[in-house]
């Protein structure tokens, strides 16, 4: 078979990857870290297995899902950038061989890391309580999620060109598909069990669930063994086992039909077809300022003028169109939100951080491919030549990231300090805090990882574990120091409500030390060697 020589080329290549090998020690880095939160928060005892592994296997289930479209991604679209695609076609080899090649090599490496997050899950195993329903549950959800989650990556891969491109749309789509897939897994055990989808059906046959019996809830509540869901519904062990395992032969036959979808793309594309005429005419038509072009060419010029490492980032329509996209999904989500204010009111704490949370996501991702274009394209060199100082670069980058963001981020935090004083019972300015320091502070993290990592996975993924995962957990440890030192816990000493204090000074602590670094490093030029013997 043609296709053979293919695959035994990608298994190579795969093997020569750092990414290969990286996947699977954030796996597991996102299963330990896991383990640190337990052991800091005590939210559940170590001696109960069942809780414990039902928090490992929630967090292995985000990390295929994040994790695995993310490193998929790249496969087709690299060959497209590098002119290799069309030399794979001079060879007898059809579309759908070479996505099988992409997809078998891939999905190896997406069950490598399911193999290697084993050894922290039989950690409950030890402690008891976990028995062989659960195990297959899991396993059965992680199979079904790594089928999704791979499709996602090949469909996205094959549409674009660009790397960023191709990561944003693997992303959207892991996104949907993983909806999707609690949605349909929730639908299915209704079906099985017979039930009419009524308020209240569920409360009687499934005693752990949680919320308003919706649709939503149950696939929660199946997917991710919630409220130890697997253990406290034993007269529901044949619908569920028949619900996941439907759901896994489903995930197999849509691998398939996205792998057919991610070659008819490829057959359609590979030899680059100039661009449609009506894409050229909405382009031109819809991007091309119309309006104020005297005072918009004013603004650029001054922009260019004041800060021109900045203007990078905004010279062209899509730079911009990114920081007024968001700002247009903030303004859509908050007018539906507050046009039903009795529902906001139940989950506002809960909308706020979710828009937090994919706002700092985008702002991490923005700043780990940020110097990395520049690196690969050799404009940094040029800005590093030009008459810019050290710190005129870095400045103009954390400032062109901060008002790429700052329309969006400026109204998330203003409506959320503003409605919280008569739609929320809690306090919000620990939240409010520390989604300000972190807007402020990933930038300069996120600068450094995209100059000192080469893979743009890893970068993105060292932003978030330096900017946020670390001074969370400093700050959260500080209690163990505290006794480690035997002295009283920091904690109880320190008057309260200063962690959330604490927390933004350490983050800031660290940003200031990897701007420093940041600063060495573009001085030295030490990018560039790295490159050279790399």
């Amino acid at each position: 078979m043609t296709v053979l020589p293919v695959i035994g080329r990608e298994l190579r290549e795969a093997a020569r990857r750092t990414a290969t090998y990286s996947l699977r020690i954030h796996g597991v880095g996102a299963l330990l870290a896991v383990c640190a939160w337990i052991t800091l928060n005590e939210s559940v005892a170590w001696s109960d297995g069942g809780a414990v592994f039902a928090r490992l296997h929630t967090a292995l289930f985000l990390a295929i899902w994040v994790l695995v479209p993310l490193v998929v991604a790249d496969c087709i679209s690299r060959e497209r950038r590098e002119g290799t695609l069309p030399l794979l076609f001079l060879t007898p080899l059809r579309a759908s061989d070479i996505v099988l090649a992409k997809s078998l090599a891939h999905g190896l490496t997406a069950f490598t890391l399911w193999l290697a997050v084993l050894p922290v899950l039989t950690m409950p195993f030890v402690a008891g309580g976990v028995g062989w329903r659960e195990a297959v549950f899991s396993v059965l959800v992680n199979f079904s999620s790594i089928c999704l989650a791979l499709g996602a990556g090949l469909v996205a891969s094959a549409e674009s060109k660009a790397h960023v491109r191709a990561l944003l749309a693997a992303g959207c789509l892991s996104f949907l598909f993983c909806i999707g897939f609690i949605l349909g897994a929730g639908d299915v055990l209704v079906t099985l069990h017979h039930a009419s989808w009524r308020p209240g059906s569920f409360r009687t046959v499934v005693p752990g669930l949680i919320g308003s019996e919706g649709l939503a809830e149950t696939g929660i509540w199946l997917v991710l063994d919630w409220n130890n869901a697997w253990r406290s519904a034993p007269g529901l062990y044949g619908q569920m086992l028949g619900a996941l395992g439907l759901s896994a032969g489903l995930s197999v036959l849509a691998l398939w039909g996205l792998g057919l979808l991610a070659a008819w793309r490829v057959k359609r594309t590979w030899h680059e077809p100039p661009a449609w005429a009506g894409a050229v005419w909405l382009e031109k038509t819809l991007c091309t300022p119309i309006l104020f072009r005297r005072w918009f060419r004013r603004w650029l010029n001054w922009e260019l003028e004041r800060n021109p490492v900045g203007w990078l980032e905004l010279r062209s329509w899509s730079g911009r169109l990114v920081m007024w996209s968001w700002f247009a999904v903030v303004i859509s989500l908050y007018t539906s939100a507050l046009g039903n204010l009795d529902m906001y009111r139940r989950v506002f704490h809960l909308v706020q951080c979710f828009l937090g949370w994919v706002l700092m996501g985008s702002m991490a991702l923005g700043a780990a491919g940020s110097f990395r274009r520049e690196r690969e394209s050799g404009v940094l060199e040029l800005l590093l030549v030009a008459p810019l100082k050290e710190w005129q670069v870095l400045g103009g980058r954390v400032r062109g990231l901060w008002v790429q963001f700052l329309p969006a981020i400026s109204l998330l935090l203003c409506l959320w300090l503003y409605c919280s004083t008569f739609l929320s019972v809690r306090r919000e300015w620990p939240s409010i805090l520390f989604f300000a320091g972190t807007f402020l502070c990933l930038p300069v993290i996120g600068l450094y990882f995209s100059l000192a990592k080469r893979g743009f996975l890893s970068a993105f993924l060292w932003t978030l574990l330096a900017g946020v995962a670390l001074p969370a957990f400093l700050a959260e440890g500080e209690q163990l120091i505290g006794l480690a030192v035997s002295a009283p816990p920091a904690a109880a000493a320190a008057p309260e409500g200063s962690g959330p204090w604490l927390f933004t000074l350490l983050q800031a602590a660290i940003a200031g030390l990897f701007a420093r670094q940041l600063h060495s490093d573009l001085k030295h030029r030490r990018f560039a060697i790295q490159r050279t013997l790399g």
